[in-house]
């Protein structure tokens, strides 16, 4: 199974939307969802774009071959959280990542 298709049905299943929940999220069909999931076609970029948001994925996740278990742990912990822990989570990963570069400004 090609990676965007189990991403896209693991993920709606986790959070356990429909295939038309999912489709009404990112502004698209039912059909186009199950033609994703099932290989029939590829979605676009800017469908795996919307994707991304509604299953609070990064778009790697998407293409990624081989997902690390650590990645993986992630993704189900990070959607597991409410909207508003998540909008917290990615507030702190900015917060470490400005961090490390100033880190490494500094040791420069």
């Amino acid at each position: 199974m090609r990676q965007y298709a189990e991403a896209i049905r693991e993920n709606r299943k986790k959070l356990g939307w429909s295939q038309k929940q999912l489709a009404e999220k990112i502004h698209s069909s039912q059909q186009a969802i199950a033609r994703w999931e099932n290989e029939v076609t590829e979605p676009r970029t800017d469908n795996l774009q919307a994707l991304s948001k509604a299953l609070g994925v990064p778009l790697n996740h998407f293409l990624d071959k081989d997902t690390s278990e650590s990645d993986k742990e992630y993704i189900a912990l990070y959607t597991s959280l409410s909207f508003e822990d998540r909008k917290r989570v990615l507030d702190y990963m900015k917060l470490l990542k400005k961090q490390e570069a100033e880190r490494k400004e500094f040791k420069q």
